[in-house]
């Protein structure tokens, strides 16, 4: 019995100094270091966790306090608003914004010269509105001093001399009506050729679909542009807002897009709205001299 007992208290004993040696063994361990986050942990949980442990390369850093973040360019767009000189109804889109705009202004008519006054202040492009002979000329009104296919070439140099005389700053024109004119080759070289000799631009309002302009431009090697969207042959709002971002949709498909409205209070009231929002949807507003090229 009492072997027994001596064995049990002798395997306690055992027991207790094993116990003793594990104990004292992990005490004298070194604690391991502690992992510091690096530069990856502290903008980025680890793996798995909520955020992503690296940037996307795409991630581009916060711009400075107060400062926007730049948009990309969506495309440039040229808008010319054709008709003035007939009143300054509509001045407010000269005077109030700082937008890139070209006028188009009908010479010869009470206000031709006012307006180009005007928008030469307020730092707007000016282009002449030139009438210019249409289809079936007998169911329209002619403005003074139309350029008809039957003029021989010094009339017509008559005429274009008269109109950049009483608007000094214009540095090109676009066409006034104008389906049976840009149709006419002959009509089309004399008009062409003065604009060349002298500097200027031609922009093709296309008003009918068989128009020499580009071509005849092409030989002469002259600055052109045509216009891309007409933004109100309805004077509806609605209309004019959609036309306008068919207008963006092509400058973001070509690059750039030439759009023409005209002078009147709808068309005026879309734009100051619009013109906004599209910029800081990314696109750039642009004179036609900067869309112009030699075709």
């Amino acid at each position: 019995m009492n072997n027994a007992k001596n064995f049990v208290i002798l395997l306690l004993s055992i027991l207790v100094i094993l116990q003793s040696i594990i104990l004292f063994y992990l005490l004298r361990r070194p604690a391991p270091a502690v992992k510091r986050p690096s530069a990856v942990t502290r903008t980025g949980a680890k793996p798995g966790g909520r955020f992503p442990s690296v940037l996307p390369a795409e991630v581009k850093p916060m711009p400075p306090a107060g400062e926007e973040a730049p948009v990309p360019a969506a495309g440039k767009i040229a808008l010319i608003i054709d008709d003035w000189g007939y009143s300054l109804k509509n001045k407010s889109i000269i005077t109030d914004n700082n937008y890139h705009l070209t006028l188009a202004i009908l010479p010869f008519q009470e206000y031709s010269q006012k307006v180009a006054e005007l928008a030469h202040f307020h730092g707007k492009e000016v282009i002449i509105h030139m009438p210019m002979e249409p289809l079936h000329k007998e169911q329209y009104g002619l403005e003074a001093n139309t350029l008809l296919t039957t003029m021989n070439a010094s009339q017509i140099v008559h005429v274009l001399d008269k109109a950049f005389s009483e608007i000094p700053y214009a540095k090109g024109i676009n066409n006034h009506m104008g389906s049976k004119a840009t149709g006419d080759a002959r009509m089309m070289r004399i008009v062409l050729g003065y604009l060349k000799d002298h500097d200027l631009f031609f922009v093709d309002s296309m008003t009918a679909p068989k128009s020499v302009a580009r071509s005849v431009a092409k030989t002469l090697h002259e600055k052109f542009a045509s216009r891309d969207i007409f933004l109100d042959n309805s004077s509806e709002p609605a209309s004019i807002r959609e036309q306008l971002m068919k207008l963006a949709h092509l400058s973001r498909q070509n690059g750039v897009a030439v759009g023409i409205g005209h002078d009147r209070p709808n068309t005026i009231a879309v734009l100051k709205e619009m013109i906004p929002l599209l910029q800081r949807q990314g696109y750039e507003f642009i004179e036609v001299s900067d869309a112009v090229k030699n075709p």
